[in-house]
């Protein structure tokens, strides 16, 4: 068994979050560092990153809509309380959690995900946010509402872009990590987002190859495909809390999916 598979495995056999989070270490969360002229330099890192013999600490913002709050999970810690739980097992960097949110019980809870959040939303607010936390890595996760409301794949992949643009004039050097949306997901109101969500996602993978031939840290990760409620079964438990939200066991796909891009990601020299 690897090392991702034995940490799952651990984190399923726990009862409750209560159990779960006690496995979770206890990160340290750094206040931003403001200079004397005023706003934070959206370059600053609290840390260094390299050549200081000393393991880089990296400052990650789960940021998007409920996904990245953590809706349909116990205690609201989503994806990233089993997504700490496997960087807890590599020693190559450590990782503090940052954003304006704070939810889930463990001691690094701080995201910035906006359930109900369209991807316009998130963007009206990326500059604050992003100025603020000064994130090393962005961990992104949008588009979901704006399917669910009807929008046009192509129209949200568009948008999708422009946000990661933005993130891109603000933090030059960032690390973007973006998940695409789940592909059974079978939503909220009563539409089949199957085909959407397909266009949506294969969108955002050749977003990949033209932000890289950029210069750009962007990479795609493939989401898990999870069992929605109304085709689980005794061999096959749902892993999916309603139409649009994973639960917790569907979450730990999703925080597996994001260890091994960051992981691909540093041996890449993405950051550290």
């Amino acid at each position: 068994m690897n090392r991702r598979s034995a940490v799952l495995a651990g984190l399923t056999g726990l009862a409750g979050l209560a159990g779960l989070a006690a496995t979770v270490p206890m990160l340290t969360k750094d206040s931003p560092q403001t200079p004397a002229g005023g706003e934070p330099s959206p370059e600053a890192s609290p840390e260094p990153s390299s050549g200081t013999g000393r393991t880089p600490k990296i400052r990650v913002m789960p940021l998007g809509d409920s996904t990245a709050a953590g809706s349909g999970s116990s205690g609201r810690a989503g994806y990233r309380l089993p997504l700490g739980q496997l960087l807890s097992g590599q020693s190559r960097y450590t990782v503090d959690f940052v954003g304006s949110q704070e939810q889930g019980p463990m001691a690094d809870n701080q995201h910035e995900g906006h359930p109900g959040y369209t991807i316009d939303r998130i963007r009206a607010g990326v500059d604050r946010w992003i100025k603020t936390a000064r994130p090393d890595v962005v961990l992104l996760s949008v588009g979901l509402n704006d399917l669910n409301q009807g929008d046009d794949p192509e129209h949200a992949a568009d948008q999708a872009q422009d946000l990661v643009d933005r993130i891109f004039a603000l933090r030059p050097a960032a690390t973007v990590v973006m998940q695409g949306l789940v592909p059974s997901t079978p939503g909220s109101r009563g539409l089949d987002l199957t085909g959407s969500i397909t266009v949506y996602n294969q969108r955002l993978k050749r977003m990949e190859a033209e932000q890289q031939r950029s210069g750009r840290h962007f990479g795609y990760v493939k989401p898990p495909w999870l069992t929605p409620v109304d085709r689980a079964d005794a061999s096959m438990p749902a892993e999916l809390a309603d139409g649009l939200h994973p639960n917790d066991s569907g979450y730990e796909k999703v925080a597996e999916a994001y260890f091994e891009a960051l992981e691909q990601a540093r041996s890449d020299g993405w950051f550290g």
